[in-house]
């Protein structure tokens, strides 16, 4: 592992964008049932295992240490910097010039294929998205309520839609949700349970998703080099439309979460698809083992190779939203029409036929001239970088990755067939930078980061707030998932390097294996959402947990090396109760030893990624839903033991339970919560300084209507505010009652 200092065939795969539900997807589920029906006939400090909470009052940062919790700006200097690929410097020759680059791409509208869709338009208010109009998703994810048993859970229900189309609950398409809107579930339990097997709100209670706005549905007809949108054709979209007319932009199936800090995330996206190993060319890592990557060898010239790349999430990360044809890209999935990562590149580097010159990095915005990365380059008051795409990537790569003048012939696209080597590996690049941009938005100087390492009060973090921390120790039990100086277990420190991906624990009802940092809390059904249980664009299980079990029960060979199974616990982390026969006492479930009935099971169906909390002020609304719209209402959630304990009562972690904190606790709470607040976040300061951009604030429009200002290092006079501008306090309403497993 490195820590850095700073803050089947070749390419033609089929572009991986957000899971949204569609036709392949279905298929993908299909053929996975034939799979497994055919299959039956780091040197990193470890953070402590989850165990029963001990109350002890805690007074000073030694007692919070006991904890395992610490500043987390001294803990990256105590590793030496964030965490980052080992062979990066086998691809990345000035860290600089990448970072310049990833910026730009990350910010730059003309990535998307409208000229509007900005990686950045979903993760401009402290790295997420404050927007309230067109910002409802109707639950596409649904399933029928088809739980097979424990071993395969929800993994093969089928979708409820299309024979039972979804629709909006809380607000339809382009209305503006409000205050009394939240939360999403208002009565505790209630579901509407049909006999045909779909699972509906109850009574006063939505399932809708507050998601981010993207494109307009559009089919994919081809670039334009040098111009920044592309060649469509609408298409009638069946969702995302008024009253069955005009369509409006399309919205995300999940909650959009922050970039901040996500570094440290061991997988990125709520349900992890954003594996740690980056092949340059997916999402989902070494589980896509085809070669990626075209390399100008000596003597041999254009070779393709795998790429394979350690602590690179977030490189997996980028390479989804671009391709998705909800997000950033024209594209009918269903019908086999996307975009792809060489197309982009053939945009942005391309010299275009009437002008003879390629689009300008940021063309259509201004970048300020204190900038902190991109200050240089800016040509401040007019818009646009002093550069082009072609020389920053030169800079910023080795050569054997860019240098060749042979063109490429890679199968029928919509536009051209033939590209350059620096075309055909656009993804490479863009992933790669963007992902060592996002590692430098690294927030650690919150009010508690700073009593942390001083002992001393200060006007963010006093009596009020120490209180509050005493109870996400102690009483609320916060501490068993949010746990280490990153607050969340999902981190690569909480992974030490895949080998603690897979946990045996007691769960709410049995036992069971799990990925470490991922939890269904009961916030939603779990047939609403599967998360964590659901599946790569193979079929195959996105849980390393459900891939290990699988695989040595004989269900289904996974043809890639499974995170975590050679490190799978002897004993799970609460009770100490066996995992399997350990024969040699090593403490490991070594592949020939035996699983125990009794764990036998994976709890991963509605699980969803434990979020780090500094900034959580700023970016709501919260879960994977966005079914709450302040922090009080979130502490609400764990104070009552979650909205659907019953239902989800397989799968659910055992710390979701009625903990009797009073509403004057539940304020002392959230003070603690708004103190992991960073002001340079707040006042958008480096490293959260940024070029201007122009969003849609309404799904009718086809151009960015609200201008988000170029901040240079500075930042800027004005704080940013909490969605719909909330008292992170105000309750707004409280559900009635607390969750109990024995509830009908």
């Amino acid at each position: 592992m490195k820590w850095g200092l700073m803050g089947g065939g070749t390419t033609e795969a089929q572009p991986v964008g957000s899971v949204t539900p569609s036709a392949p997807r279905r298929a993908i589920r299909d053929r996975s049932l034939v799979l497994l029906l055919a299959s039956v006939a780091v040197g990193i400090a470890p953070l402590p295992e989850c165990v029963a909470a001990e109350t002890a009052v805690i007074g000073t940062p030694d007692d919070v240490r006991l904890k395992g919790l610490e500043s987390l700006r001294r803990a990256v200097q105590q590793d030496g910097g964030v965490p980052l690929p080992g062979n990066l410097n086998d691809f990345v020759k000035d860290r600089g010039a990448a970072v310049q680059l990833g910026k730009a791409l990350f910010w730059d509208m003309q990535v998307g294929s409208d000229g509007v869709q900005a990686c950045a338009s979903c993760h401009f208010h402290a790295g997420a998205d404050d927007r309230a109009k067109n910002a409802v998703n109707p639950d596409e994810q649904s399933l029928i309520n088809d739980r097979v048993d424990d071993i395969i859970g929800y993994f093969l229900a089928p979708f409820a839609a299309p024979d039972h189309p979804p629709h909006f609950e809380t607000r339809r398409p382009n209305e503006t949700l409000a205050r009394e809107d939240f939360p999403l579930i208002k009565s505790i339990q209630a579901l509407n349970l049909p006999p045909d097997g779909t699972v509906g709100p109850g009574s006063n209670n939505s399932n809708d998703i507050v998601g981010s706005m993207g494109v307009f549905f559009t089919r994919f007809d081809g670039i334009q080099p040098g111009f920044p949108v592309e060649l469509g054709t609408p298409l009638q979209d069946p969702v995302f439309n008024v009253d069955g007319q005009a369509n409006v932009r399309r919205v995300e199936p999940r909650n959009t979460p922050t970039t901040i800090n996500a570094v440290f995330n061991f997988t990125n996206f709520w349900d992890g698809h954003a594996n740690p190993h980056f092949n340059g060319l997916t999402a989902f890592g070494d589980q896509v083992r085809i070669g990626s990557t075209w390399v100008n060898r000596p003597g041999a010239g254009l070779v393709v190779e795998p790429v394979s790349m350690d602590n690179a999430s977030l490189a997996s990360q980028a390479m989804a939203p671009p391709l998705s044809s909800v997000e950033m890209s024209f594209g009918d999935s269903a019908q086999g029409n996307a975009r792809r990562f060489r197309e982009i590149g053939q945009k942005l580097l391309r010299r275009s036929p009437q002008t003879g010159f390629p689009l300008i990095p940021l063309g259509l915005q201004q970048v300020h001239h204190r900038d902190s990365v991109l200050g240089d380059l800016s040509v401040a008051p007019f818009r646009g970088l002093f550069t082009s795409y072609q020389r920053m990537i030169e800079k910023a790569f080795r050569e054997e990755y860019w240098n060749s003048t042979e063109p490429l012939k890679l199968g029928s696209t919509p536009s051209e067939t033939e590209f350059t080597q620096m075309e055909a590996n656009f993804g490479l690049f863009f992933g790669l930078s963007v992902a060592l941009y996002e590692s430098t938005l690294v927030a650690d100087q919150s009010p508690f980061d700073q009593w942390m390492e001083t002992g001393r009060f200060t006007r963010g973090f006093g009596k009020t707030e120490l209180a509050g921390l005493n109870l996400f120790v102690n009483q609320a039990q916060c501490i068993n998932c949010h746990a280490g100086p990153e607050l969340t277990k999902a981190s690569v420190r909480s992974a030490q390097g895949g080998k603690k991906t897979i946990r045996a624990m007691a769960m709410a009802e049995g036992t069971s294996l799990y990925d470490n940092g991922f939890y269904n809390i009961s916030v939603t059904p779990t047939t609403d959402d599967i998360g964590r249980g659901d599946r790569d664009t193979f079929g195959n299980p996105l849980a390393f947990s459900r891939q290990a079990l699988w695989n040595r029960l004989g269900l289904l060979e996974i043809p890639f090396p499974i995170l975590g199974d050679d490190q799978l616990p002897a004993v799970d982390e609460d009770l100490g109760s066996p995992v399997c026969q350990d024969a040699n006492a090593n403490g490991v479930c070594e592949p020939g030893e035996t699983i125990l009935p009794e764990f036998q099971r994976v709890a991963v169906d509605g699980a969803f990624k434990t979020p780090g909390l500094r900034n959580s002020e700023l970016t709501g609304p919260y879960f994977h839903n966005g079914g709450m719209a302040t922090l009080r209402q979130v502490v609400q959630f764990y104070n009552r033991g979650g909205n659907f304990c019953s239902f989800n009562r397989r799968d659910m972690d055992p710390s979701i339970k009625p903990l009797g904190l009073t509403p004057a606790e539940e304020e002392q709470l959230v003070a603690f919560l708004v103190s992991l607040t960073d002001a340079r976040v707040t006042y958008q300061k480096a490293p959260f300084d940024h070029p201007e951009l122009r969003i849609p604030d309404d799904g009718l429009a086809t151009s960015g209507t609200r201008t988000i200002r170029a901040v240079g290092a500075r930042g800027s006079h004005f704080p940013l505010r909490p969605f719909l501008d909330l008292d992170p306090s105000d309750a707004i309403f409280t559900p009635v009652g607390s969750c109990s497993m024995s509830a009908s």
